[in-house]
């Protein structure tokens, strides 16, 4: 008579084990992520509950990223940069950045929000001047060294508005004939220039768009797959062993 079969096959049990810890690896890290979330969201409402820094307070910090920032001067309506590739509500367009010079002869990119692109990218937007002294209030914005472009191309001279594929503030300066603040001034949600109606600012989504809560409903999801991964197997493993031992009787 042949022994007493094995409840549980080897490759089954090894396959269950792999598919459960990456689950309960995937929870945890989104436990994880809602934490972090909740973390950032309480720093940016601290540092935006500030008093805002001038241009030379920011250019003399390093821990500068997302906060509060005013400056004033006048626009340079000739030479507007378009940061080319950024989406709103699945449309392609343009981020509009506006050089900006202080009365002290410094100069910073402000961000004015999002411009469409169009059916034809050789024709780039129309860009209203915004003309006299004028202060801006918005949060500092430093871009990611290791921003992806599809080809980094050569900025092209004497060529406004200027299109580029990322903000390279010392390349953008050079076109500009100017030393340039290493980060741009975002402008707040529902803010314009001048007598200019404010434009989408799609970042506002972009950097909440996944809410703590929404971390937490994954970490669930995942947890429930681990147990489901579980429980599957183990009935499986149960009915396998009753037909064996039917077909011994």
């Amino acid at each position: 008579m042949a022994g007493k079969p094995r409840l549980f096959s080897p490759l089954a049990t090894a396959l269950t084990l792999v598919v459960v810890a990456v689950c309960l690896s995937l929870s945890w890290w989104q436990w994880q992520r809602a934490d972090e979330k909740r973390e950032w969201l309480a720093d940016q409402s601290d540092k935006a509950a500030g008093a805002p820094l001038s241009l030379s307070g920011a250019l003399s910090r390093h821990d500068r990223q997302h906060l509060p920032i005013a400056v004033s001067g006048e626009l340079d309506n000739a030479r507007p940069v378009l940061l080319d590739n950024r989406m709103n509500q699945g449309i392609a367009g343009y981020y509009l950045l506006s050089p900006l010079r202080t009365a002290d002869g410094r100069w910073v990119l402000i961000n004015r929000g999002w411009l469409p692109r169009g059916n034809d990218r050789a024709v780039l937007p129309a860009v209203a001047p915004v003309t006299g002294p004028l202060t801006v209030k918005g949060t500092i914005y430093e871009p990611s060294s290791r921003t992806l472009v599809l080809k980094d191309t050569p900025l092209p001279d004497n060529q406004w508005p200027l299109r580029v594929q990322k903000v390279d503030f010392a390349a953008i300066g050079v076109r500009l004939g100017v030393e340039l603040a290493p980060f741009e001034i975002r402008l707040a949600a529902g803010q314009g220039l001048g007598d200019q109606p404010p434009l989408p600012k799609p970042w506002q989504d972009a950097e909440t768009i996944i809410s703590p809560q929404r971390h937490e409903a994954y970490a669930l999801q995942w947890l429930g797959l681990a147990v489901a991964a579980l429980a599957v197997f183990l009935v499986a493993s149960r009915r396998q062993a009753r037909r064996q031992d039917q077909l011994d009787l």
